[in-house]
């Protein structure tokens, strides 16, 4: 944990996000300068090497994930030029290359977050974008990923919006044992909701995580883990880094297998507004017991519960110092 690597990410323009793949040994990078960039840990040498860069779309691209490495090699980007396209990585001649394999266009607004489901799912891909709308999509074929199909689509709001500015974000639970669900930034309502899929298989609003002073930038669903209670953390415009622990609501069904809009009691444990500046990402660990925040203060600080169930900010990483300075 006392290790900062730097590296020059060599973009023309502003990052707007970083991604890990599966095992943390490769990351996508993307940029308002409409491009990618692939990046391999080199661990002999403890740095990270650039392995290519590619032009993605024809706007800024604001977000990437990857793939189940058991799909193979797969990104999936997104854009405003309205579109998501799912790229997959080839050697033609021993070289390595990047294709467009698919491009899903969305015609009502620009994509603002894109994320593959857990892979007990199969290979789905979450889309949310500037008009509240969530669909979903699969690759019925997983052998051949040129095909995808929408298979639900539902507005986090009342209905479609018509607000262009507002922000959505989305995060899928990658519990096993519960029906699908995910957690949505819900723009200028300035909160996020859980959405899960009832009897019928229709993704319903259930419950609201509150409490923002502005809108929610980024969500994240831990990891469970084999934990009795859920973790979901949010990044907000007020500039605060809020936990909340979902707990099993006994009288709403979760206990006894039957399906109801209320299955969670909803509790903020974690109020931070250690940034005093817009926080825009909030991501967990593979085990979900740290998570890591970043905004325009410039810093990216790590946080973890002590044994006494309180969060504290663990370490800061100062993008201008390039140094961690640990707390106690």
């Amino acid at each position: 944990m006392n290790q900062v690597t730097k590296f020059d990410g060599t973009h023309e323009d502003l990052i707007h996000d970083v991604a890990f793949n599966y095992y943390g040994n490769r990351l996508a990078t993307c940029s308002s300068d409409q491009k990618i960039k692939i990046w391999d840990y080199n661990e002999g040498e403890g740095i990270w090497e650039s392995n290519i860069s590619f032009k993605a779309h024809s706007c800024a691209v604001l977000k990437t994930s990857w793939a189940h490495p058991e799909y193979g090699q797969v990104l999936a980007s997104c854009s405003f030029d309205r579109s998501v396209i799912v790229w997959e990585e080839s050697y033609h001649d021993a070289v390595k290359k990047w294709t467009p394999i698919a491009t899903l266009r969305d015609g009502n607004g620009t994509v603002q977050d894109v994320e593959f489901a857990p892979n007990h799912l199969g290979l789905r891909l979450a889309i949310v974008a500037a008009d509240g709308l969530v669909k979903i999509y699969e690759a019925m074929d997983v052998t051949s990923l040129a095909h995808w199909t929408m298979i639900d689509s539902f507005p986090v709001g009342e209905g479609p919006s018509k607000d262009e500015e507002g922000n959505h974000c989305l995060s899928w639970s990658t519990s096993k044992f519960t029906s699908q669900m995910m957690v949505v930034g819900c723009a200028k309502d300035h909160v996020a909701k859980i959405f899960r899929q009832d009897h019928n298989n229709k993704w319903q609003a259930c419950e609201v995580l509150g409490g923002h002073g502005g809108v929610v930038h980024d969500v994240s669903w831990a990891p469970n883990m084999g934990r009795s209670y859920n973790l979901i953390a949010t990044a907000c415009k007020d500039g605060h880094v809020r936990i909340f622990k979902l707990t099993d609501d006994s009288q709403g069904g979760a206990l006894t297998g039957g399906w109801s809009r209320k299955m969670f009691n909803v509790t903020c444990i974690a109020d931070f507004p250690d940034h005093n500046a817009e926080v825009w990402r909030v991501e967990w660990n593979v085990t979900g017991t740290i998570l890591s925040s970043s905004g325009d203060d410039g810093k990216v600080r790590l946080w973890k519960a002590t044994y006494t169930g309180d969060w504290r900010c663990m370490s800061v990483v100062s993008a201008e110092e390039g140094l961690s300075a640990f707390q106690r």
